[in-house]
């Protein structure tokens, strides 16, 4: 049996996909340990107890971070709804804002970052995280290179492997990575209309369930 980790505070920039991750309910809160503030949407929530749920308006001006189930419908519309056959165990969007979360974003010039994310959990300490990321001038070797950064900034992480293997016939960008003794691989790629970049992050999930994930997005327009 794996020891249980304490969670350790972390940069913000990892956190805004893998926050769904720690969403569970109270059987399965312990069972990510490694993962658990690298899947929190803002590092507040890496609080015991504490809800990682940040209410906004998000038809207002771009000026705090937040997300909730239901932020952006249009944005969770574009999430695969279902993943080996099953709907997700959870789904919800929001935004990035602050030179804190965009971090390497900002320095492209990029002011705001909206995205929804929905999760499965698989057996044991696996699960899966299924992404869309939108904005102006975004583009996927931007959110490859915000990921590594953070992943380089992280104090627990290891083993920091970037590939750019080629996906649906688009270039990606791929991070494989040892937190704590959790096996993380992140994967992100252009979507076809261009407008968008689909993520696919795992936390000791099978290769066939990555495969998977990858090919829940759609190929063409």
């Amino acid at each position: 049996m794996r020891a249980r980790q304490r969670p350790g505070s972390v940069p913000g920039t990892l956190e805004t996909v893998f926050h769904i991750l720690r969403d569970r309910g109270p059987r399965d809160r312990a069972t990510l340990p490694a993962l658990a503030c690298l899947v929190v949407a803002l590092l507040v929530a890496c609080g015991a107890g504490t809800s990682p749920y940040l209410s906004f308006d998000p038809t207002g001006p771009c000026t705090v971070d937040g997300r909730f189930p239901g932020a952006y419908p249009s944005l969770e519309a574009r999430v695969p709804a279902t993943l080996q056959g099953r709907p997700p165990d959870t789904l919800d969007s929001g935004r990035n804002c602050s030179a804190t979360e965009l971090a390497t974003l900002a320095g492209h010039g990029i002011h705001e970052v909206r995205y929804a994310g929905a999760s499965w959990f698989l057996s044991g300490n696996a699960g899966i995280t299924l992404a869309v990321f939108t904005g102006d001038g975004l583009t996927a070797e931007w959110i490859g290179e915000w990921y590594e950064a953070t992943a380089r900034a992280a104090r627990n992480t290891r083993q920091i492997d970037p590939t750019r293997p080629r996906l649906a016939g688009r270039q990606a960008y791929r991070l494989d990575t040892i937190n704590g003794d959790s096996v993380q691989t992140i994967i992100d790629w252009a979507a076809p209309s261009g407008d968008a970049v689909y993520v696919v992050i795992a936390a000791d999930a099978p290769v066939a369930s990555i495969a998977a994930a990858t090919a829940a997005f759609p190929t063409d327009h």
